[in-house]
């Protein structure tokens, strides 16, 4: 139940991180899309590592972190592309973080879906920011951007709202085995 608080706390700081890089690239656009690309494909490769080891805790209803395994490793593939191969990949950004984007969201609809299976209350706004991330993933790669500082933004945004439906993810779902059983004996009585 330790480790599976520590990784609870771990991903919400990752998340928060998250949505602060989003809103950074909100704020300055301006920002040199290569220096975005570094940063971003840092932040990946923690994100990453993060995901791979919230794969392996011991949550009751396995919905947060079902997926975890298969999107860490996809964050350190596109964290280490980004890191090492920036110059090639500033053309290709926008759709790298939609095709992230649109895989992540359609793997959280699938959370809401089971979600609702399991009586989880807030399925639907899960269901709801996962929606809103495919919408802006698929804008990221069928919208062509005239200048930068909009593509930067439209990256922003997309990297605040996945943070914020991965917040609404983990705050529904993560229940430790313990209060699973009290939530049992609760109903029982």
């Amino acid at each position: 139940m330790k480790n599976l608080k520590m990784i609870k706390n771990i991903y919400l700081l990752l998340i928060v991180c998250s949505i602060l890089v989003g809103a950074v690239l909100l704020i300055w656009p301006q920002m040199e899309v290569s220096v975005m690309c570094k940063v971003y494909g840092a932040f990946q490769l923690i994100y990453g590592l993060g995901k791979l080891s919230g794969y392996f805790t011991g949550d009751l209803f396995q919905l947060a972190f079902q997926y975890d395994f298969g999107l860490g490793i996809v964050s350190l593939i596109l964290g280490f592309v980004l890191l090492l191969r920036t110059e090639h990949i500033v053309e290709f950004l926008a759709v790298c973080i939609g095709i992230f984007m649109l895989v992540d969201a359609a793997l959280k609809i699938q959370t809401a879906i089971d979600a609702k299976k399991f009586g989880i209350s807030k399925w639907w706004l899960i269901l709801m920011m996962a929606i809103m991330v495919a919408f802006v993933g698929a804008l990221l790669l069928l919208a062509p951007f005239e200048t930068g500082s909009i593509l930067v933004r439209v990256l922003g945004l997309s990297i605040c709202i996945d943070g914020i439906m991965n917040l609404i993810v983990v705050m529904s779902t993560v229940r430790s085995i313990r209060r699973g059983r009290e939530d049992v004996i609760d109903i029982e009585l």
